[in-house]
């Protein structure tokens, strides 16, 4: 039996204890909702401020991992043969050892969740493609803007605790759609600066340029 579980349209209690593994004993909903929104705030005024792209998203992964209370967290982008995703952002332990990872889009659970847009709750030890990894539960979320699927945010568990509660699942599902939407909004700004100092900017209706930390 498979411990991966699909996500999408599961709502939770939003109550649900977190494992003691992770730090947390209790955290309510009105707590967790708090969390997440004050992690919103912090990255809207990072946007505003011009933060550079890195920056933001090592932000965003930072903070995910806060609101899970894990150890790692890290962000998978596409690489320009549009077949695979490389580890390009990663806080926490190990973050050194994952850094750079690829992982073919079709042949693995951080593909899938890029893929379908539908977040995804597994063990690593599901996945052979990630075994540069720790073992222990992850839960994978698409960085999707509304308009398109930018990446994945990832969060790992510390190995045998517990899979993560439709709590947590929530919070995160609700932080990675704002989180992408934010990003989104900050390559946008950059780009419309830079085409209008070239004497041209954006047109309606063209293609949104591609998040990229330059590693």
């Amino acid at each position: 039996m498979t411990a991966e579980a699909d996500l999408h349209g599961e709502s939770g209690t939003g109550d649900d204890p977190l494992p003691s593994a992770w730090g947390a004993s209790r955290v309510s909903r009105d707590m967790a909702d708090d969390q997440r929104s004050a992690a919103s705030f912090e990255l809207m005024a990072a946007v505003l401020d011009g933060t550079d792209l890195p920056e933001l998203l090592k932000l965003v992964a930072t903070q995910a991992r806060g609101l899970a209370h894990v150890p790692l967290a890290f962000i998978a982008l596409p690489v320009e043969d549009g077949h695979m995703l490389r580890i390009d952002v990663a806080v926490g332990a190990d973050a050194e050892r994952v850094l750079g990872l690829a992982v073919r889009r079709g042949k693995s659970m951080l593909g899938r969740a890029f893929a379908s847009r539908r977040a995804l709750s597994a063990r690593i030890v599901d996945d052979q493609t990630l075994t540069r990894l720790p073992p222990g539960p992850i839960l994978i979320l698409p960085l999707e803007t509304g308009e398109t699927t930018r990446g994945v945010l990832a969060v790992l568990g510390r190995p045998g605790a517990q899979p993560f509660g439709p709590g947590t699942a929530r919070q995160l599902l609700l932080y990675a759609d704002m989180a992408a939407r934010l990003v989104e909004l900050a390559v946008d700004r950059r780009a419309l600066r830079a085409g209008s100092a070239g004497g041209h900017g954006q047109g309606h209706g063209e293609p949104h340029p591609p998040w990229g930390t330059g590693t």
